[in-house]
């Protein structure tokens, strides 16, 4: 009887391990090929908050001189830091990395766009290579100029003096960011359910004005004061394409 019993049991045990086994497979398979939580110092040259989340061109903005022409741009400095990372096998844990950027006019289209990334030099070539896919995909806009190199940076929020600065060791880059005060001091002014780019999830939008951003590099410079800026901690994830570092 038991044999008899035992041999009744092992269809069972057999349809069991293969559920097991086709449920790990079905994870390991919906597993993503990178997952990046960051934290950013931003800052752009638009006024208090972000037209750019709300149109598909960016502000318009009135030349000076004397035609007093009419420009579209957005010019920015995103510095992010990555709180916990792994893109396949390489674990981006602490990279840093210093976006440049204008818009541009129109970025369904890329016109009048450049992008210049700046990997501090603690970065690794893997994690470079990894980043650029990474970043690629969170701003899937098409460029029309693109460059990349290295410059080392600081990057630090203070949350007691209400001041975040970054600035690169060459003097080329900086942004200084101010703690917006609300109506009950013991918040922050945070706008919330916004979406950041491609990232899937964020902590809120995190009022910051900029009291100073500057850049200088492949051609570009541009400096402004009083503008748009905040503090946002983002998570985004996905799968691997033909990644590059140029």
């Amino acid at each position: 009887m038991r044999i008899t019993s035992r041999l009744l049991l092992l269809p069972v045990f057999v349809v069991a391990a293969g559920l097991i086994y086709l449920n790990s497979a079905a994870q390991d398979k919906a597993k993503p090929d990178f997952d990046m939580t960051a934290s950013y110092i931003e800052a752009c040259s638009c006024d208090m908050f972000c037209p750019c989340y709300f149109n598909d061109h960016s502000t318009n903005h009135m030349a000076m001189g004397e035609h007093h022409m009419e420009e579209h741009f957005c010019r920015a400095n995103l510095v992010l830091k990555v709180d916990k990372g792994m893109y396949k096998d390489v674990k981006l844990d602490g990279a840093k990395i210093w976006v440049a950027t204008d818009l541009g006019s129109d970025w369904s289209t890329g016109k009048d766009s450049w992008l210049v990334v700046n990997f501090d030099p603690s970065v690794t070539k893997e994690q470079q290579v990894a980043l650029a896919d990474i970043l690629g995909q969170l701003y899937p806009i098409p460029w029309q100029k693109k460059a990349a190199g290295t410059a080392a940076f600081s990057w630090s929020v203070n949350t007691k003096t209400g001041v975040a600065h970054a600035k690169m060791n060459d003097g080329k880059g900086e942004v200084i960011l101010e703690k917006v005060a609300g109506g009950d001091p013991g918040h922050e002014v945070v706008i919330r359910n916004l979406k950041y780019w491609g990232a899937q999830s964020n902590d809120g939008f995190r009022m910051w004005k900029s009291k100073h951003e500057a850049f200088e590099g492949d051609g570009h410079k541009f400096s402004y004061d009083g503008t748009n800026g905040f503090l946002i901690t983002i998570h985004f994830s996905g799968n691997a394409k033909t990644a590059s570092a140029d």
